[in-house]
């Protein structure tokens, strides 16, 4: 039975089980030469507890070996003690029975016997000259006191002596050629053991005899780094087996049994329950060798764990892609096809394999398909990365592919696989069909929108043209009206002051005076909106104090008022504009004059001015906008700003009547030109229509705005914003003027 202990190298354990049985050997022979002694010299001087000591000596160390590592661990050199124990003893016999025939030939037995086994133990040369001069000397030593104890020897000194001499000549040459072998045994053994602890796997050796008894000889030190099991050679297949999951297990003990049977080389990959829990995969292969009576298997053991992930990454990526792909030999033939390629097909990879790819279904879309296909294949094997559309033959349909075959080189750069793959592009050839059509389509849309738009410019300059040409003749009729129709107002306003009011023609004289005012007030509109569109406006920007042209248009609309029984109220306060003062004056008349005309009688108009802050323009704008402004709003939103970077407030003039009102749906046209609540000879109301209109361009080319709320038969209020002008400046500017005067 081999020695069981992690703690001794192989080495020690060998050399403890050796002397183990020489220091059985050693005790029988100790004792079961006792009666042969004893028989050929019953005269003899041989007592039997002496045999009994030195015999008990070497059982009580193969007896204390089993229970004490101490012992274990220094047995050869405590055999080696009891060697020279033995040797002193047996020499004594010898001496006391004057080195008769049978004990000089038992010394010299013994002598050749002990330093055998001291030698068989020796790591060098000394122990064993040490032991050899031992002997010799206390040989020689009972050869010279023999005379002193009793009779002259019956051995010859000189030819016992002789023969010790002989017997260490020849022991220490062996001994030495002993010790080279072992040196040489050992050196080849440390750059085995040194190669197979390098190794990156577990180096092995398993035997398996001829007497169906099978283990292991050697197992390297990496076995515990790998596999989490000791290397001890002893039982090691046990422990391998017994980390395999059941189902493998008997599949590599069959493997096994195969491998013995046939004497064939062993290979296996199986799951491999680490003590620790972690789970690995294992490769083991090997080598058989023939010896005598006995099949020795020389391999390695690997942890292939991170190769099988990454086969299982390959193989989810190779079969779960939504291309198809493959693998070819240079020469055209199958290999290896992914799932989606198969299931396109309606395919089983038998049907394809090992075919050549121009002869499989997916190539059988014609002839001319099938040569250009060939071609590429060729190309590929040649080194050149092939690709182009091709049809590709599915179970049921045949689809457009973006084809390639990719060639796969070796250190050499010699091709040694082809890579096949194809890309589903029937989606993207409709597509770009349709983006082709699309793309015309909208090619045409677009040149016929550039001649609409080249036309619709045309139009617009001829419009603009006509427009300006109108707004010059309005200009210019304007005029040449004017002039005679001021004459023909300052006549009949003579004739009315010269004649009785009872005569007709003062009646006559009155009409005549209205016509040519109301006729006045129409060319006045007509001249200052088509001033406003031909840009001649000649607007001047400048302090304009609304709140005092607000109360100065109150004042003269108030007879106006009176008579049609209209009430208009003033809450007005400073409000001073950055405006045109005449386009200020005709915003502010026909704003007032609009909501009289329209007011009934027991109605009522406010006129109401302010200076509008930053902040509350910013809130007016955010309520018509449906928000409150915050306080992001940019610099660009607000009013001007002096020159010290004040911001100016609005100019506010607000009118609100308790008129007739409108639809809020028709108040954008309120602001075209000529348009009226009322239209046509049955309408109401008297006028051009431009009030409004002129109001309105002139405060946009000023800056600013006119808003409008209005009810169907509420009422409607007029709000106009100008630019602010800076109100410190002018208050200075009046306190001055004061002060100056």
């Amino acid at each position: 039975m081999r020695l069981k202990d992690d703690r001794l190298s192989d080495r020690a354990k060998f050399q403890v089980q050796m002397h183990r049985l020489l220091s059985l050997l050693g005790a029988a022979l100790i004792l079961g030469f006792a009666p042969l002694y004893a028989l050929a010299g019953p005269s003899g001087t041989d007592p039997l507890w002496a045999r009994f000591g030195v015999a008990g000596l070497l059982v009580g160390l193969f007896a204390a070996s089993y229970f004490s590592f101490w012992i274990r661990a220094r047995f050869v050199a405590c055999v080696q003690g009891a060697a020279y124990v033995t040797m002193g003893w047996f020499a004594t016999i010898a001496a006391l029975n004057q080195f008769s025939v049978d004990y000089a030939t038992g010394l010299l037995l013994v002598y050749v016997m002990l330093a055998a086994v001291v030698g068989f133990g020796a790591r060098s040369m000394s122990r064993v000259l040490w032991f050899l001069a031992y002997g010799f000397l206390l040989t020689a030593a009972g050869l010279a006191t023999g005379p002193l104890v009793g009779p002259s020897s019956s051995a010859s000194a000189p030819v016992l002596l002789g023969s010790m001499g002989t017997v260490a000549a020849v022991e220490g040459t062996l001994t030495r050629g002993w010790l080279r072998i072992q040196k040489r045994i050992r050196e080849q053994e440390s750059r085995f053991r040194g190669l197979a602890n390098s190794l990156p796997g577990a180096v092995f050796q398993f035997y398996a005899r001829e007497d169906g008894s099978v283990g292991h000889r050697f197992v390297s030190e990496h076995t515990e780094e790998i596999l989490g099991i000791s290397s001890d050679p002893d039982g090691f297949l046990e422990r391998c087996l017994s980390r395999v999951p059941e189902g493998r297990r008997r599949e590599m003990e069959r493997s096994i049994r195969e491998a013995v049977e046939t004497e064939s080389r062993w290979e296996f990959e199986t799951p491999f329950d680490r003590p620790s829990g972690d789970r690995i995969w294992a490769y083991g292969a090997s080598v058989p060798e023939r010896r005598e009576n006995e099949i020795v298997f020389n391999g390695v053991i690997l942890d292939i764990t991170e190769r099988k992930r990454r086969e299982r990454r390959l193989s989810a990526i190779f079969n779960q892609t939504y291309q198809f792909t493959g693998l070819m030999k240079p020469d055209g033939t199958v290999i290896e096809v992914n799932d989606t390629a198969l299931q396109f097909g309606d395919l089983t990879r038998e049907e394809v394999t090992g075919k050549p790819l121009w002869e499989t279904h997916w190539a059988q879309t014609g002839e001319e398909s099938k040569k250009r296909l060939k071609e590429a294949i060729q190309r590929a094997a040649e080194g050149e990365l092939v690709r182009y559309e091709r049809p590709v033959r599915g179970s049921e349909e045949a689809l457009d592919a973006d084809f390639s075959i990719r060639p796969v080189t070796d250190e050499e750069g010699d091709v040694t696989l082809l890579i096949p793959e194809a890309r589903d592009i029937t989606e993207l050839k409709e597509r770009e069909r349709k983006l082709r059509e699309a793309k015309e389509e909208a090619e045409k849309a677009r040149r016929e929108a550039e001649e609409a738009r080249r036309e619709a410019e045309e139009a617009k300059e001829e419009a603009e043209s006509a427009s300006r040409a109108k707004s010059a003749m309005l200009a210019n009729m304007s005029h040449e009206i004017r002039t005679p129709l001021t004459s023909v107002i300052g006549f009949a306003e003579a004739i009315g002051e010269e004649t009785s009011e009872e005569a007709p023609a003062s009646r006559f004289a009155g009409l005549i005076q209205k016509s040519g005012k109301r006729l006045l007030r129409t060319l006045d509109g007509v001249l200052n909106l088509s001033k406003l569109e031909a840009g001649r406006a000649g607007l001047t920007l400048g302090p304009v104090d609304l709140e005092a042209q607000a109360r100065e248009a109150a004042k003269e609309a108030s007879a106006k008022a009176e008579k049609k029984g209209v009430d208009v109220r003033l809450e007005t306060g400073p409000a001073r504009a950055r405006a045109d003062e005449g386009a200020a004056e005709i915003i502010v008349q026909n704003l007032l004059s609009n909501a009289i005309k329209y007011t009934e009688e027991g109605g009522t108009v406010w006129v109401r001015t302010r200076q509008e802050s930053r902040i509350q323009q910013e809130k007016s704008a955010g309520a018509e906008a449906g928000t409150e402004a915050g306080p992001e709003a940019g610099p660009e939103s607000g009013p001007e700003q002096t020159k010290d970077g004040r911001a100016l407030a609005a100019a506010v003039l607000e009118v609100e009547d308790t008129g007739i009102g409108m639809e809020p749906e028709e108040v954008e046209a309120m602001f075209e030109p000529f348009r009226q609540e009322s239209e046509g000879l049955s309408r109401e109301y008297e006028g051009t229509g431009l009030g409004l209109t002129v109001a309105q361009r002139a405060a946009e080319q000023m800056g600013g705005s006119i808003e409008v709320d209005t009810e169907k038969g509420k009422g409607s209020r007029f709000v106009a914003r100008l630019p602010g002008a800076d109100l410190e400046a002018g208050q200075n500017k009046a306190r001055q003027n004061r002060e100056d005067r």
